[in-house]
């Protein structure tokens, strides 16, 4: 075989093995009943808060550097301020949605497994 035609087979084979397996469904990160997906919903949330904690912390250390450069007054620290609070606000709403599924978790498992209503 040449080396363009054993190429374009080895990348065909590639496409095909790469191609044909079942896709995995993604979580529904909005709804209020994903299955029993609601801890790692909660971790993903969990996670996403504390990157946000992290991104607000770094930037309230830069509106210091800022400050000490361009003085307290100056659009540099108030802009990075207005980031900052940003930041803490969606690691809020993280943290509260985090929250709200492991309280379904925690409700689902002290009320024992849900029956279906189709009985």
């Amino acid at each position: 075989m040449r080396p363009s035609a054993l190429s374009s087979l080895l990348l065909g084979v590639l496409l095909q093995v790469g191609c044909s397996g079942t896709p995995t469904p993604p979580l529904e990160m909005t709804a209020l009943n994903p299955g029993g997906a609601h801890e790692t919903i909660a971790r993903h949330y969990r996670h996403a808060a504390m990157l946000a904690r992290q991104q607000a912390e770094e930037l309230a250390n830069q509106a210091a550097v800022y400050a000490q450069l361009f003085g307290q007054e100056s659009d540099w620290v108030s802009g990075t301020m207005l980031l900052v609070q940003f930041y803490e606000e969606i690691a809020r709403e993280q943290d509260r949605l985090a929250e709200q599924h492991l309280k379904l978790v925690n409700d689902r498992s002290s009320h024992g497994p849900a029956r279906s209503r189709d009985r």
